[in-house]
Formats: structure tokens, C-alpha cells, sequence
């Protein structure tokens, strides 16, 4: 399996609430990993949106999505995940 099909897989599993061609994967990609996506939903959005806040937290979210604007990004993930 190449790389990139096994990228597509696992940004697939991870945007589930997403159509897989409105590129979304293809955006995220250039900030993040799947699986810190995939933590963010999975607490939907608390410790980024505590680390944006400047409260303390145990992980770099904001660094792990990338900087600020990754950041923002996978918070709009988790808004759409949930609607």
C-alpha cells in the first residue's frame, strides 16, 4: 500500500461526516495528520480551544494542527462533525 492511498484511508475514517471529494482532506493534509484531527474530534475541540484560550494544557494542539491556522481549520472540522 502506498502512502498516499493509505493517507486517503485514514482521512476517510477520520472525516466520516465529510463527502471525500470536497477536498477537505487535501487541506487539512497540508497543516496536519489524520490522527491529530482524529483527537481534536474525539474530545471535540476542548484542549485546542483550552490551549487557544491560553489556559494550560498537557499538549501542543495548536502545534500539532500546524500553527493558527491549522488550528482554526480543525476547529471548523469539529463544528461540522457536529452539526
Amino acid at each position: 500500500m502506498t502512502s498516499a492511498l493509505h493517507d486517503r484511508w485514514a482521512w476517510a475514517r477520520v472525516l466520516r461526516h465529510r463527502d471525500p471529494a470536497d477536498g477537505a482532506a487535501d487541506l487539512l493534509a497540508r497543516w496536519t495528520t489524520p490522527e491529530v484531527v482524529a483527537d481534536v474530534l474525539a474530545d471535540r475541540g476542548r484542549g485546542l480551544t483550552a490551549q487557544l484560550d491560553a489556559l494550560p494544557t498537557e499538549r501542543d494542539w495548536v502545534g500539532e494542527c500546524g500553527g493558527l491556522t491549522g488550528a482554526v481549520l480543525v476547529l471548523a472540522e469539529v463544528d461540522a462533525a457536529l452539526r
